[in-house]
């Protein structure tokens, strides 16, 4: 798949693309533009370099003080920001956390009242439409976010996610170059969750035609890339590590995710891993688990033959010819980048910690698994986790 992927959406991609945003501005008409960025990887990553050309075209205010995870708390103030400042474009330049706030300034836009915010967003109604334009350039390879159409918030520890087709950007900034000055930890999580992104909207039960192809292109560039661009990062490993955790994001879009990212939230948050690490820790024993699961496991609905099919795809992805070679290979490169595989490195080292951690998945990810778990059939697969 070449880079007529972005044929139906106004992509610009390539090396020192961020300097484009003040014409992507101009473009659009912005006259007011408020700019949601990372604190340090704004300037770190080089995306500094995109004020010069927007200033020149627009007034710019910036914000960068909300938490790594989207927090309600943190969105009541940029909105209160958005109406005072009373921009006609948001900009947002940074990680999945930066592009997810944008997105959320947008849907919620008006909404001022922190209980008011905290109804609708529990209420979850979709968001379809916006009145403010929205451009988003990712500093990372791994989220996806400039890809999709939902954001991720807290409300204190419960976690919901906001979709719709309002959320999806006027433009989308794709610069490889942004992507190499984070630290190696970074850019294996978010590699990883590249990964895990693709792999699981292969074999996802909400999975299209459509949101395949874009998995498959996006394991071809990301699988064989991914090592040199966490220990030697460049360019030339950049590129497609770019190229190929947007295709994954354009393929979790359609796809949704499956039970690696339901059990990652729980990891995440019980044991102090980052996102892509704790999705990390899981994937290999589902990809095995899925590779060998007789007909009987599947979900209602899901097509056998198409289930081994795709599952032949990711096997070969990583050239393995059974789900538990499979497994030791994937699990292999986690080491190969820096990353510690297993629940036991995580902290989760007792049964007890294990059942806690299945019985408290997203259901709703796992009835789009194409494999059947009940809690204890999940709890037994992470028993079974080094």
């Amino acid at each position: 798949m070449s880079t007529s992927v972005f044929a139906d959406r106004d992509v610009r991609f390539g090396a020192h693309a961020i300097e484009l945003v003040g014409a992507v501005a101009g473009g659009l008409g912005a006259r007011r533009v408020l700019l949601v960025r990372g604190k340090r990887s704004f300037a770190d990553s080089g995306a500094d370099r995109l004020l010069p050309g927007l200033e020149r075209v627009a007034e710019v205010e910036q914000w960068s003080d909300f938490a790594p995870n989207t927090d309600a708390a943190d969105l009541v103030v940029g909105l209160r920001l958005v109406e005072r400042f009373d921009p006609d474009l948001i900009v947002a330049v940074g990680g999945g956390s930066a592009m997810d706030m944008a997105k959320l300034l947008c849907a919620y836009r008006g909404v001022t009242d922190a209980e008011e915010l905290h109804a609708r967003i529990r209420a979850g109604a979709a968001v379809a439409e916006r009145g403010t334009r929205l451009v988003l350039a990712p500093t990372t390879s791994g989220s996806g976010s400039e890809a999709t159409h939902f954001a991720v918030v807290y409300i204190g520890d419960a976690k919901f996610s906001i979709a719709g087709p309002g959320m999806l950007p006027d433009a989308v900034v794709l610069d490889p170059a942004l992507t190499v000055s984070g630290s190696p930890y970074q850019r294996a999580t978010s590699g990883v969750d590249a990964i895990a992104q693709a792999v699981e909207s292969l074999w996802a039960q909400g999975a299209s035609e459509a949101s395949r192809d874009y998995a498959r292109a996006a394991l071809e560039l990301l699988v064989p890339a991914i090592e040199g661009f966490v220990n030697e990062p460049g360019l030339g490993s950049a590129r497609p590590m770019a190229l190929g955790a947007h295709l994954a994001g354009r393929a979790i879009d359609v796809s949704k995710t499956t039970a690696a990212h339901a059990l990652s939230y729980g990891i995440t948050k019980g044991y102090g891993l980052s996102h892509g690490h704790a999705v990390g820790v899981t994937l290999g024993a589902f990809i095995e688990s899925h590779a060998e699961a007789a007909d009987a496991r599947l979900q209602p609905g899901i097509d056998a033959g198409v289930h081994r099919a795709v599952m032949g795809e990711i096997l070969g992805a990583f050239g393995a010819g059974d789900g538990a070679e499979a497994r030791e290979r994937f699990d292999d490169l986690m080491r190969r980048v820096g990353l510690k595989t297993g629940l036991t490195a995580a902290g989760a080292d007792t049964p007890q910690a294990r059942a806690a951690l299945a019985a408290g998945v997203n259901v709703e990810r796992l009835g789009n698994n194409p494999v059947a778990y009940t809690a204890e059939e999940l709890a037994l697969l992470l028993r079974a986790l080094d």
